[in-house]
């Protein structure tokens, strides 16, 4: 983590505690058994500092962390110097998923996204990974950038596929194989 104050890292702090709580509950009750001031609640802070972080209580289980656009970052500039665009974005994208933490969310996830203004919410506030993923692209395959930006959004449906038909009740380790099946089923078109 980059140097920040004292006050930002309570700040992040109070954020990741209240989504944790927000994803905790939701995935013992279900999304309408959940208030605001439960989540509050089961953070330790009060409902105004609820709303100082997130808008709703979607924004709560569905916002991305404030650290995500930095660790894309990250994984983009590591992908850099290898040959192989479609090997970087599956590597990228495996790398932005991995996690407990980051599983454990996309379970709970999966159980609220049938819900279309949920899975529009969604949609918009991970634009940012698609966004980023295709200017890094289209920086690197500068001379084709018909297929740079294929790659990425090929490597979106896969990713959107397997959240898709992954069931949040089996395991959330079994999604990570599910997206890495979905690159290698696409990978034949970007040899």
């Amino acid at each position: 983590m980059p140097d920040v104050s004292l006050r930002e890292q309570h700040r992040l702090a109070s954020w990741r505690a209240l989504q944790a709580a927000a994803v905790r509950l939701v995935g013992e009750r279900g999304f309408a058994a959940v208030t605001v001031d439960d989540v509050a609640g089961a953070a330790g802070v009060s409902r105004r500092t609820f709303f100082n972080h997130f808008p709703t209580k979607a924004a709560a289980l569905f916002d991305p962390d404030p650290d995500d656009a930095a660790r894309l970052d990250q994984l983009l500039a590591a992908a850099d110097g290898g040959p192989d665009l479609w090997a970087a974005l599956r590597g990228v994208w495996l790398g932005f998923l991995d996690g407990a933490q980051a599983l454990q969310l996309a379970a709970v996830r999966r159980q609220l996204v049938d819900d279309p203004e949920l899975a529009a919410y969604v949609r918009s506030a991970y634009r940012f990974v698609e966004d980023a993923m295709e200017r890094w692209a289209s920086r690197r395959q500068a001379a084709d950038p018909f297929t740079s930006s294929l790659a990425v959004h090929a490597a979106g449906a896969a990713v959107a596929t397997a959240f898709g038909t992954w069931s949040p009740r089996d395991d959330p380790a079994g999604f990570l194989p599910a997206v890495a099946r979905g690159f290698d089923a696409l990978a034949p078109a970007f040899r």
